[in-house]
Parts: structure tokens; C-alpha cells; sequence
């Protein structure tokens, strides 16, 4: 069972307090997770107005549909947010 590991930095704009953010950072979460089943956690930047990095992790039950769940993941942000740099890595 492959292990999947994503890392998204986001790029805000218009954000005007921290406090603006984490309320955009934990709707995401929350979608994030009801969507896909996969574990999130927002991993660095965490006082920065102008970026959200976000970390995810799940187990797949074969490598396809683990790259297609990361592809998936992926267009679900970017539908949203502008998305500055994506790491995606599949361990067996």
C-alpha cells in the first residue's frame, strides 16, 4: 500500500489580518478532508498573511490510484487558490 505525501504553498491575496487567514486555512482543512479522506495540516508560514503551505498524507491501495488522487487533489485547489509550488512524493 503506497504512502502519499503532498505540500501545496498557496498564495493569498487581499488578505488584510492573520486572523482573515486561519479562517480561510481552516475552511480548507475542513474541505480538504470531508472531500478526500486524507490527513492536512497547515506546516509552515503559519504568520504570514501572503501564503498558506499545507501538508497532506494518505494510503492508497495501488499506485494509480494514488497519482490520481494527488492529481485530483491538486485540481480542487486550483480551481480556488493560486497555487505557487506543488512537491508530490509516493512511497511503497
Amino acid at each position: 500500500m503506497p504512502i502519499s505525501y503532498m505540500e501545496f504553498s498557496i498564495k493569498l491575496f487581499g488578505i488584510n489580518s492573520l486572523k482573515e487567514k486561519r479562517s480561510i486555512v481552516k475552511r480548507l482543512i475542513s474541505d480538504i478532508r470531508n472531500k478526500f479522506n486524507v490527513s492536512v495540516i497547515e506546516n509552515d508560514l503559519q504568520d504570514s498573511k501572503s501564503y498558506i503551505n499545507l501538508a497532506l498524507s494518505f494510503v492508497s491501495i495501488n499506485k494509480s490510484a494514488a497519482y490520481r488522487t494527488m492529481e485530483n487533489l491538486e485540481e480542487y485547489i486550483e480551481q480556488f487558490y493560486n497555487v505557487e509550488n506543488v512537491i508530490k512524493e509516493v512511497y511503497d
